[in-house]
């Protein structure tokens, strides 16, 4: 009897946690389609390293381009595809090599007082384990596309 009851306890942890396995299994398919989908749209370019970016504004012809020594300030907002926007800055500053892979590459292709919508897909992002605390405002899940507004106010 004891033994039963342990065999249904594990069999209850296995599913419950292969449950939320699957959902990010598709959490990970819809953020797959979402980008697949994204590539076709007006304006839409993609890197070879799978970085999709949108210049609304290029920004000033002869103005700085940063590379991965210096710093910026930049204003941005930052969502999931899901349209939950996790977080957003009108001034921050800091090193470009110190963001995720994908918006450091998408900062180096910006002009300063430029405008770019970056899309990066989660492998230059926050990969398969995602970041922060599931249940705060801050917390992006395994597998997330993450989308950014991002002004380049300046080049330091």
């Amino acid at each position: 009897m004891k033994t039963t009851k342990i065999l249904s306890l594990i069999l209850v942890v296995l599913l419950v946690s292969g449950c939320k396995q699957n959902d990010w299994l598709d959490w990970k398919t819809q953020n797959e389609m979402w980008f697949q989908q994204n590539a076709q749209r007006e304006g839409v370019q993609t890197t070879p390293t799978g970085l999709q970016y949108k210049c609304i504004f290029a920004g000033h012809e002869s103005s700085a381009r940063p590379d991965d020594a210096k710093m910026v300030t930049i204003k941005y907002s930052g969502k999931l595809i899901n349209g939950y926007e996790f977080d957003a800055n009108d001034n921050y500053t800091g090193y470009v090599n110190h963001f995720v892979d994908g918006f450091a590459e998408g900062l180096k292709k910006m002009q300063e007082f430029g405008i770019y919508e970056l899309y990066i897909p989660y492998d230059l992002g926050y990969g398969k384990v995602g970041t922060g605390t599931e249940g705060t405002s801050s917390h992006i899940p395994p597998y997330s596309t993450l989308i950014f507004y991002v002004e380049l106010k300046d080049v330091l």
